[in-house]
């Protein structure tokens, strides 16, 4: 199986990014992993120290691939799609009018025949949203052998949690997706555990996929991805379902 994982969630600081890293950082370690940086701000290709100009802005200006794509380690390799958050979406529709050169660079890349594909959903996720969908939307077209599933993140705020589930619960099935796992990231280190159980219970009424909680430690803000346990967790969850 290869497989597709959107990392998505209704508000930013959510650990989002992190967790996404993580996870990629982690099944590079015995797979071949593309992580596609949609964030309107591209937090991740910061952090991975890449500042190429971007998808959008190459295809517009003629620029060459190494302006959006950067090989992270021997594994993993970064597309960073976004190039302006102020000015994105009049550099969607100036792309878009090149068709044909956007399909055949987006080819190029996913030409690779990456294992797992991580998607971090800096923006709120929407099929009706171009800057959202139009991407994941080409891509379903021409790699239907990859299996689409999600991952929702909330903070541990008990209206985000119950907020996030409903909303994810709405996306994976507007965008037939598989819901893979719920975190509920950033736990207080003194949070009474039956009050979290008691909002487990909750949110297992509404969704029906792993329910993963994530403490709060200041650590975790390092950049030594894929070094803490209690942060690939997810990465783990998607290499069982690979290997399913």
């Amino acid at each position: 199986m290869k497989i597709r994982v959107g990392f998505t969630g209704i508000k930013g600081g959510v650990g989002r990014t992190t967790l996404a890293l993580n996870s990629a950082f982690y099944l590079s370690n015995h797979y071949k992993v593309l992580y596609l940086d949609k964030d309107l701000i591209s937090l991740g290709s910061h952090i991975l120290g890449f500042n190429g100009k971007g998808f959008h802005k190459a295809i517009i200006n003629d620029l060459s691939e190494e302006e959006y794509v950067f090989k992270v380690n021997r594994n993993l390799t970064l597309f960073k799609f976004f190039s302006d958050p102020i000015m994105e979406d009049k550099l969607h529709k100036e792309a878009c009018a090149k068709k044909d050169k956007v399909e055949k660079a987006y080819l190029n890349v996913f030409s690779e025949k990456y294992d797992v594909i991580i998607v971090d959903y800096g923006m709120v996720f929407r099929i009706d949203d171009p800057l959202a969908y139009d991407e994941e939307e080409l891509f379903r077209k021409y790699f239907p052998e990859y299996h689409i599933a999600t991952v929702g993140i909330t903070d541990a705020i008990l209206e985000d949690i119950i907020s996030t589930a409903k909303y994810f619960k709405r996306i994976t099935d507007e965008a037939k997706s598989e819901p893979l796992a719920f975190v509920i990231n950033m736990l207080p280190t003194d949070i009474n555990k039956e009050e979290i159980d008691q909002v487990i219970e909750q949110i297992n009424e509404i969704l029906k996929c792993e329910i993963v909680t994530i403490p709060f430690r200041e650590e975790f803000m390092s950049k030594e991805f894929g070094k803490y346990e209690e942060l690939v967790k997810v990465g783990k969850i998607i290499e069982k379902r690979l290997n399913s």
